[in-house]
């Protein structure tokens, strides 16, 4: 089923007004505008129908179409009248709706960038502090958390978008990616058994040694493997490149899980 509108409008005068309309369709094959005028034109040969339009000085226009044809008569065409409030308002397509004053940098962002200077080393963090970096580890946290408290959010979303944001863009992917695997092979599983994930090293496919998560069958005293998926779900370089919390994803899906 899909919903669709249909904004109807009338000129009285030197104004102009505008009605929705909202349908819900039920024969995805059909064209509503043509749908709607067979079922008006089949609609004025019933005797209610006639009546109203002989009322109507042999008229039959949107606003008729919507009070008085009943939805029962409607189904039969592949849609019905969807009776919801609907408010219109009329905007600026080029309107603005949200500016750089609109950008809050989370504390949650901060961590990630805060974690990607570090791994990228030298050269970001003297990129981020503008001046040599300490030797202390702990010096630089601190140093790092002080230039941030006092930089504007603008400038602290230029240097995540340096260091993290296209990190980030694929790591939700590469997640989203690992929840359509695993539902996938639910799909395989047989209704008396149970999908677990179990974590193996180097494991020889293809000739080549690999580490990850693999998907099990298990049929309650144990497991096998299931033909169709025989390589690993995800892989350890994968996790750990993508920076990845399978098992956070497993427990969000309720899968029986062992690594």
């Amino acid at each position: 089923m899909r919903k669709e509108f249909i904004t109807a409008t009338e000129v009285r005068g030197t104004e102009t007004y505008s009605t929705i309309y909202a349908f819900n369709i039920y024969d995805e094959s059909i064209d509503l505008q043509e749908a709607v005028k067979k079922a008006a034109a089949a609609y004025i040969n019933t005797d209610a129908g006639y009546k109203v339009y002989q009322h109507n000085c042999q008229c039959f226009n949107w606003g008729d179409f919507f009070l008085y044809v009943p939805n029962s008569f409607l189904k039969l065409f592949g849609f019905e009248k969807e009776f919801s409030d609907i408010t219109q308002a009329d905007v600026n397509f080029d309107e603005q709706l949200a500016s750089e004053q609109d950008l809050k940098f989370s504390d949650e962002k901060w961590a990630i960038l805060k974690k990607e200077l570090f791994m990228n080393g030298t050269e970001s963090l003297t990129d981020f502090i503008g001046d040599k970096v300490p030797d202390d580890n702990d010096t630089v946290d601190n140093l790092l958390d002080q230039i941030a408290e006092q930089m504007p959010d603008e400038e602290l979303y230029k240097f995540y978008e340096k260091y993290c944001l296209e990190q980030q863009l694929t790591s939700k992917w590469k997640t989203q990616q690992l929840i359509r695997r695993i539902n996938d092979v639910a799909a395989f599983i047989p209704s008396s058994e149970e999908l677990e994930l179990d974590h193996f090293d180097d494991i020889e496919i293809n000739g080549e040694n690999v580490s990850g998560w693999f998907a099990l069958s298990c049929n309650g005293s144990c497991t096998h493997t299931i033909n169709e998926f025989l390589k690993p779900i995800i892989t350890d370089d994968e996790i750990e490149k993508y920076d990845i919390d399978v098992r956070k994803i497993f427990d969000d899906l309720h899968v029986v899980y062992c690594g």
